[in-house]
């Protein structure tokens, strides 16, 4: 299963799980991201979410060979409504989401903190976002990220720059950087404080710091439609060739 589910006490689990892919985000993941999301945060039972990854990256974001193969309108209107559904998922949850980052975090799986409540990342973690240098753009970032982290997210989409755990903390897109040993430690830490909060309080809190979804969702279409430019294919081709000599 590219994206599983665990529930550990009341706590629900979402764990990327393609680690020989770097758990990079195809139709299928962001599939099972969006279904995994609603079963927890329609269970009356679980009192929070934790997104983290399986091996060495949280998620590398969107899988560049299942968006190359893209071959017209239907089949990229199809893969970016599923990616957004799941983004979706994330700006409704009435559940507060902890994301451990326990590795690389880039494009979309970068992307994806921004609508995390707390962000928990290992010491040796690497964010960027690089969507830009395959032709392409991240429509999370620029349709709610700035917003949020000021010009810090302009300068990372723009220049598609990798930046430390500390880097990531100090433009505000990390709350907590921890020794990578102690990342789940510290995870429990902080779901024992959310534990310690009243249940209408959270979801008055969750109720008020809610998205506006409109403008994620027409970045995410045209998105969908920059996926089909020559440009774009061109550079994604480029990527792939690239990683298949380094043996990646």
């Amino acid at each position: 299963m590219k994206v599983t589910l665990e529930k550990r006490g009341n706590v629900c689990w979402i764990i990327f799980n393609r680690p020989e892919k770097l758990n990079a985000l195809d139709k299928e993941s962001w599939s099972l991201l969006a279904r995994n999301l609603r079963i927890c945060d329609n269970d009356s039972s679980v009192s929070a979410i934790v997104l983290t990854g399986n091996g060495r990256a949280f998620s590398a974001g969107d899988d560049i060979n299942a968006m190359f193969e893209l071959k017209n309108g239907d089949e990229a209107l199809e893969f970016f409504t599923t990616l957004y559904l799941a983004v979706e998922g994330l700006v409704e949850l009435r559940k507060p989401l902890v994301c451990a980052v326990n590795g690389l975090a880039y494009g979309g799986g970068c992307e994806i903190l921004l609508f995390c409540d707390v962000v928990i990342s290992a010491n040796d973690a690497k964010f960027s976002i690089p969507e830009g240098k395959l032709g392409l753009i991240p429509p999370m970032a620029i349709s709610v990220g700035y917003s949020m982290l000021g010009r810090a997210i302009a300068r990372l989409a723009l220049t598609g720059d990798s930046i430390t755990a500390e880097e990531a903390r100090n433009i505000g897109l990390v709350d907590i950087v921890v020794p990578k040993d102690y990342l789940y430690q510290e995870v429990e830490r902080q779901l024992e404080k959310i534990s310690s909060i009243d249940e209408n309080s959270i979801r008055t809190i969750k109720n008020w710091l809610r998205i506006e979804k409109e403008k994620i969702r027409r970045a995410v279409m045209e998105l969908a439609l920059m996926s089909l430019s020559e440009s774009a294919k061109k550079r994604m081709e480029e990527f792939i060739n690239r990683k298949r000599k380094e043996g990646v």
